[in-house]
């Protein structure tokens, strides 16, 4: 009796992780999955290092070239967005990515109309300093990824401390 009920217990929770999706078992009603590695994960890395770098080779092949990133409120095309952190650099504010403590992909089973397939969300926290004179701002980024490529990226931070550094 007790092997009938574990058989029958198996073959519940086998059929209701029927998905198989890269690799992954997922709920067949699911309409994605997370992972906490990935090849879309290193490219937001990737990105986020050649931004503290003044990388902008590395930073631009990122992303698609008609990419839509939302700082805050504003909107912004890649070289909108490059031009905005120039003058950063330019006042010799330095950059440091002191780590991404939380990072992980939502890959999506069926794509949305816009095709997006990866949804990576991170929480960063950068050191800036100029002179004797350092800050930290905690950044949460929501990069929508297509192709191996960002196509759409949203961030969320305090702008407050920065300019006051950039008196």
């Amino acid at each position: 009796m007790k092997k009938i009920a574990l058989f029958v217990i198996t073959t519940i929770l086998l059929m209701s992780c029927d998905t198989k999706s890269n690799g992954h078992i997922v709920p067949s009603n699911a309409t994605g999955y997370t992972i906490r590695s990935s090849a879309n994960i290193d490219l937001v890395k990737n990105a986020a290092n050649a931004l503290v770098n003044n990388d902008t080779t590395t930073y631009k092949n990122c992303y698609i070239s008609n990419v839509i990133i939302r700082d805050n409120n504003d909107s912004a095309n890649l070289t909108q967005n490059i031009a905005a952190v120039q003058p950063m650099f330019n006042k010799g504010i330095i950059w440091k990515l002191d780590k991404i403590p939380m990072i992980w992909e939502t890959v999506v089973i069926n794509p949305d109309e816009g095709g997006v397939t990866s949804y990576v969300i991170s929480f960063r926290k950068y050191t800036l300093a100029k002179g004797g004179k350092s800050i930290n701002v905690r950044f949460l980024v929501v990069d929508d990824i297509r192709d191996g490529k960002i196509i759409a990226e949203w961030l969320r931070y305090d702008k407050s401390s920065i300019n006051e550094l950039m008196k």
